[in-house]
């Protein structure tokens, strides 16, 4: 097996859109004239932010696994497994967030329609999509065994 496979760009591709995810906004609370602003690098009103330790715990957690995962393409079972973690760490990462916009609910205007919580739903379907090429490429290598 080689490095230079399309699932090596699909988890390159999902690493990159989770690193901009960390420096993006998440949810943004209006509570009357100022304005809370949650993401993984910063949280806080305007002039006091201070990384959200969950949030960006998480994000650096999922981009050390997805470069892993890229390396490890001599393992293709290794690869598959590190590669379904980072799926159900970025599912894991979207419901957080959701829980934590339900929970401030109460105390101001909650907005999570932002663009930076789009990244990580793309980067499930490039995970997908590397889960099935390395998936593909397994078969592939367990026929050829088969053959000789």
């Amino acid at each position: 097996m080689v490095l230079q496979r399309w699932q090596t760009v699909y988890l390159f591709l999902a690493a990159v859109l989770m690193i901009v995810f960390a420096f993006m906004t998440s949810i943004t609370i209006q509570f009357g004239p100022q304005q809370y602003m949650l993401g993984a690098i910063y949280s806080g009103i305007a002039g006091e932010t201070h990384p959200d330790m969950l949030l960006s715990v998480m994000d650096a957690l999922i981009v050390v696994i997805t470069i892993i995962t890229i390396f490890k393409y001599k393992n293709l079972k290794s690869q598959m497994n590190l590669c379904a973690i980072c799926i159900a760490l970025t599912i894991a990462m979207l419901l957080c967030i959701m829980v934590l916009a339900f929970t401030q609910k109460s105390n101001g205007t909650v907005s999570v329609m932002h663009l930076g919580n789009v990244l990580p739903i793309v980067a499930i379907v490039l995970y997908a999509l590397a889960y099935r090429g390395i998936a593909h490429d397994k078969k592939l290598l367990s026929d050829s065994e088969r053959l000789r």
